[in-house]
């Protein structure tokens, strides 16, 4: 079970604003896993964009970052 983040262990290119953020506050995959209420395997199918997060997802994750004052579009870019 991982613990923190390690932004290499996703494609770089995916979600590299969000992964900095979680990254940033400290967040946990389990934590964020149990936000969303998915497995820690299924959210890391989605960090690492095999599989696509939903609004409510994206909302959810928003919230717990910086208070939900981080645009989505920022958030949710793929660079």
């Amino acid at each position: 079970m991982m613990n923190n983040l390690n932004l290499h262990q996703f494609n770089e290119n995916m979600f590299k604003n969000l992964l900095s953020e979680l990254t940033k506050n400290n967040m946990k995959i389990s934590n964020i896993a149990s936000l969303l209420d998915i497995s820690e395997q299924t959210l890391k199918l989605k960090l690492s964009g095999k599989k696509e997060f939903d609004i409510v997802e994206c909302l959810k994750i928003q919230n717990v970052i910086g208070d939900g004052n981080i645009c989505l579009e920022y958030l949710f870019r793929k660079i």
